[in-house]
């Protein structure tokens, strides 16, 4: 969706430069500092539960769940050696 604001320009120089700092667009800066804005975020959706009730987060794409991730959660329920 498009949308068209009216900014001043200190404020529009300012968004400007956090994108250029974080070579991204004026756009993506914006819908960032939204996202941050209480009753602006989409709530985070439950961890996936598994048998016996242990819980796997659910990753919304920030970094892949490696393998270390599942030591972690195995340790985390003491079940290292398990499977």
């Amino acid at each position: 969706m498009q949308l068209t604001i009216e900014i001043d320009d200190e404020t529009y120089a300012g968004i400007e430069a956090a994108a250029q700092r974080e070579h991204s667009s004026v756009s993506s800066v914006v819908k960032n500092a939204l996202s941050r804005v209480p009753g602006f975020r989409k709530p985070a959706p439950p961890p996936v539960k598994i048998p016996h009730g242990y819980k796997i987060p659910v990753s919304e794409g920030a970094r892949p769940f490696t393998s270390e991730d599942v030591y972690v959660a195995e340790d985390e329920n003491d079940m290292r050696g398990l499977s």
